[in-house]
């Protein structure tokens, strides 16, 4: 494991509670701190509330070659697990850790930054291999990550826009729905037919019908086409992607005799 400053899965967090301090009592100073705790939700750029379980942590420090960075910095390195210059643990609070800075002048700087109280927080940079989202509740549960590094830091490190923030939420694949009655597919079935827009719910639920369906762009023409008189593998399905949808939904609702 090697840290990729260019992984766009990568994502990084700050927490309100994560912490940072200095220990001089020693021949040489160390900096100590927690970059993440469990069990506390995280409002997550307003997009959705984040916490961490206990024990996200274990395989990856374990196996992982993880860095302490200074801001993230990979050009900052002020130690590294595999050196034992970094040490990494889990406990009933979260994500703690130990670092031996190097005798370098920024490294000095950030004590000395950190003995002032100027910089007195910590993040983590991750990317998830296990996590449980309710989309109801707009809440996501990290249960397993994959950890990069962990660093003192001089303001929270949030993905750097919006849309960052809501793929890790919204990009993920949605929760099994379970048995999906042919009555909820038959209602999707004539709000396409009468070209109305679908719900993002609804569109989740019919991509559970359909697998690969897809999914044309919301803003469709305002006057949907008639729908074809059969449904062949013609122009029609070419032409207008929601009738497309439409044909491939309808033929997945079985024939009721009357």
């Amino acid at each position: 494991m090697y840290y990729n400053n260019d992984n766009e899965s990568e994502e990084r967090r700050c927490l309100p509670s994560a912490e940072l301090r200095v220990d001089d009592s020693g021949a040489a100073p160390k900096i100590i701190g927690y970059a993440a705790v469990f069990d506390v939700f995280t409002d997550i750029g307003g997009m959705f509330r984040e916490r961490i379980q206990k024990g996200a942590f274990t395989k990856t420090i374990k196996e992982a070659d993880i860095r302490a960075l200074w801001n993230h910095n990979p050009d900052y390195v002020l130690g590294r697990n595999k050196a034992g210059t970094l040490r990494l643990w889990e406990d009933s609070k979260g994500l703690g850790y130990e670092i031996n800075p190097p005798a370098t002048s920024w490294a000095n700087d950030l004590i000395a930054s950190a003995k002032r109280g100027d910089v007195n927080q910590s993040s983590f940079g991750f990317t998830v291999n296990k996590q449980d989202i309710d989309y109801e509740k707009g809440e996501r549960t990290l249960i397993d990550v994959t950890l990069y590094d962990v660093s003192p830091v001089t303001f929270p490190a949030y993905p750097t826009t919006s849309a960052q923030v809501r793929s890790a939420f919204a990009k993920q694949d949605p929760p099994d729905p379970g048995p999906l009655p042919w009555e909820n597919l038959d209602h999707l079935v004539t709000k396409i037919k009468a070209g109305q827009e679908l719900t993002e719910d609804e569109l989740r639920i019919l991509t559970a019908y359909i697998p690969n369906l897809s999914v044309p762009a919301a803003n469709h023409t305002e006057t949907p086409p008639e729908p074809p008189a059969k449904h062949s593998d013609g122009d029609t399905r070419k032409g207008d992607r929601w009738m497309e949808m439409y044909i491939k939904a309808e033929m997945q609702v079985p024939t009721i005799p009357n």
